[in-house]
């Protein structure tokens, strides 16, 4: 109720005539319209945009995406000078990041042990070539050593499909007169053995160099008085550095051994002098026992399945005439190659296992395994002459030792 209305109290009397109902009618409308607008709620009308203000709205959130352009621009302009710094454009000048000191140690450390590797590389290549070159021409002059000094005592010469023929040939041909005559010529030119060693005079040897240069693999009774056959000249064995066969390791080592006995007075029958032969074991141990000799010595190298076995070992007959001596003659053998050589000796053992032993098992025969040619250092050494000469005195020093016929 408004204020008029308040003022107006009905139990006031009021004059008709002092009242002027204009204004009376007037103050109810407007007490009325107040109590209609209190008892109805609002309407709110929105108010019409001016098209005016809109305009500038408008524009505004059309610079929104603008700007996130602007921004996008400029995140791509970042992102593409980040992918420059690593990777600049073609044309462009490549800029490096300068190297610390401890990058540089790091480069130069390596350089270096780049530079010794490959060193070291040529060196062992270089060595290696070397020791095949080596070798080789050992092998080389192993192969065409002449043995004109030598003296042809005897050596089977045919052999038959149905027997065995022995014919010994007592003749020497010089390369110079071409004269044939019946007695062994002299060797013409100084050998190259020490001053001294023991006198051999009187003692007579038979000296067979293993295998040849083309085996025989027909098969040959394995002795007289046992069963089973054997190759006639089996494949020697190959050196595993250079190669060498077997066959001219023990030839080269005969020859010389031959020479050097000889030198001392002892006289020397040889199975063989070359490798171009076909002579069994059988024929060979035949031959030896024909000589009547004091000794009658093989001369084969080893081989084992393990490449760090070395030594050389001595070989005797099982059977025979002097089956309960050979032992300890092939022991004391073995000892004094050793005490020459400085190769270690293995023992010695008696076997029926070779023919070559046990058709000359009437005579003191002796196989002497000079070392083995899986072993580097035993191949390299056999190749050498002067572990040749040692084996030689070492030889001849025990046939001192012996009985002699």
């Amino acid at each position: 109720m408004s204020d008029e209305e308040k003022n107006i109290r009905p139990d006031e009397e009021m004059n008709p005539e002092e009242v002027d109902l204009s204004a009376l009618l007037s103050g109810i409308r407007r007490v009325s319209s107040d109590d209609g607008k209190k008892s109805q709620p609002e309407k709110k009308v929105p108010d019409k945009p001016d098209p005016h203000e809109e305009k500038p709205a408008v524009h505004e959130e059309k610079k929104i995406p603008h700007e996130e352009k602007k921004i996008v621009h400029e995140e791509g302009t970042a992102s593409h000078e980040g992918k420059s710094s690593s990777a600049p454009r073609e044309g462009q000048p490549v800029r490096r990041r300068p190297m610390s000191a401890e990058q540089r140690k790091r480069i130069e450390a390596k350089r270096k042990k780049a530079e010794i590797l490959m060193i070291l590389t040529i060196v062992m290549v270089l060595a290696l070539v070397g020791v095949g070159v080596f070798f080789a021409i050992r092998a080389v002059n192993g192969g065409s050593k002449k043995n004109t000094e030598m003296t042809t005592t005897s050596i089977p010469v045919s052999i038959s499909d149905t027997s065995e023929t022995e014919t010994e040939e007592d003749t020497s041909t010089t390369t110079t007169n071409e004269e044939t005559t019946t007695t062994p010529s002299a060797t013409p030119e100084p050998t190259p053995f020490p001053v001294g060693g023991p006198d051999l005079s009187g003692y007579c040897v038979v000296i067979d160099a293993g295998h040849q240069g083309t085996p025989n693999l027909e098969q040959e009774p394995l002795s007289s008085s046992m069963s089973g056959s054997k190759d006639k000249s089996a494949e020697g064995y190959t050196g595993t550095v250079s190669g060498i066969n077997e066959s001219q390791i023990n030839l080269d080592a005969a020859l010389l051994l031959s020479e050097y006995l000889k030198s001392l007075g002892c006289e020397v029958y040889l199975t063989r002098e070359t490798e171009e032969v076909d002579i069994s074991n059988k024929e060979r141990a035949e031959f030896a026992v024909s000589k009547d000799p004091d000794l009658y010595i093989r001369l084969y190298c080893n081989y084992a399945n393990d490449s760090k076995t070395s030594g050389m070992s001595i070989l005797v007959p099982s059977s025979g005439k002097f089956a309960s001596e050979m032992t300890v003659w092939g022991e004391n053998l073995g000892k004094t190659i050793e005490n020459f050589t400085g190769s270690s000796f293995r023992g010695c053992q008696a076997s029926g296992n070779y023919s070559g032993l046990n058709w000359a098992d009437s005579i003191p025969s002796f196989m002497i395994r000079m070392g083995y040619l899986s072993n580097s250092d035993d191949e390299a050494r056999l190749q050498d002459e002067e572990y040749q000469l040692q084996l030689c005195q070492g030889v001849a020093q025990f046939i001192t030792t012996m009985p002699k016929h």
